[in-house]
């Protein structure tokens, strides 16, 4: 128990790939608004690029920090939201961190889902997987909270990863916290009129660092025109740029995270 730790997140790869097993749910949950919103900007999008199945594993989105530059789904139904996700993972974290401190790690392990309990000295996982056993062998585990995921899951070696045993567990927002996760709310608004709307599409494609091809792909307009737009936001204190071999690599300033917000 000692050595069970409690991270946010494993990813915008991992929540990626469990949104999209979600996305064709037919029920009225935390998801709703987030899946009429995600088909709608899919019809539009896949015009261009079709949203294709994740092509990685499970295991392998663990290894990779973010999903392809392709990858349409990811673009339009999880980046746009990701930053209000990893705030609300973080939100569960921090409770996790406070029921540690008020039980230890006994009170956390028996308070963050109700499939999930500590009866020592077997912490028992109710799962949509095979019934099994697995022996942590003094090595602990990470427990991690999803957003996209359906159920509590384990991986470990069983699912082909070699390191040391996952444990996420789904958590549900509350009817207000789910709306606010999914609606652009006035600041978005706001963005996209002082910037315009195509800028303040670049500004937020910075939210991990591009290229100026990859900007141009994932707001879907030329190269030239990415280029005069970073060239703007740079002026303006917002990007700040630097050369990597042949290529204009791209990131948001503190000013510039600070207006996307």
């Amino acid at each position: 128990m000692a050595r069970v730790r409690v991270i946010g997140t494993l990813g915008i790869a991992f929540e990626t790939h469990m949104a999209w097993g979600r996305l064709t749910e037919q029920r009225r949950d935390a998801l709703t608004e987030w899946r009429r919103t995600a088909r709608h900007r899919l019809r539009r999008a896949s015009a261009v690029h079709p949203a294709m199945e994740p092509s990685t594993s499970l295991v392998e989105t663990l290894t990779s920090p973010l999903p392809r530059d392709t990858d349409t789904f990811h673009a339009v139904a999880v980046e746009p939201f990701w930053d209000r996700i990893q705030r609300l993972l973080r939100t569960e974290r921090d409770a996790a961190g406070r029921a540690m401190l008020a039980g230890g790690m006994e009170q956390v392990l028996n308070s963050r889902h109700d499939a999930i309990r500590w009866d020592a000295p077997v912490l028992r996982v109710d799962t949509a997987q095979p019934s099994r056993r697995t022996d942590l062998g003094g090595r602990g585990m990470t427990l991690v909270p999803s957003l996209f995921a359906p159920h509590p899951l384990l991986i470990d070696e069983r699912m082909g990863w070699q390191g040391l045993p996952i444990l996420v567990y789904d958590i549900t927002p509350d009817a207000e916290t789910a709306a606010s996760l999914w609606q652009g709310g006035e600041g978005e608004s706001a963005l996209h009129a002082l910037l315009g709307r195509t800028r303040a599409d670049v500004l937020a494609a910075l939210r991990e660092t591009r290229s100026t091809g990859q900007v141009a792909d994932r707001v879907r307009i030329s190269s030239p025109s990415a280029s005069k737009h970073l060239t703007i936001l740079r002026r303006a204190g917002f990007v700040t740029t630097e050369r990597q071999q042949n290529l204009a690599v791209h990131s948001l300033t503190p000013l510039g995270e600070a207006i996307l917000g």
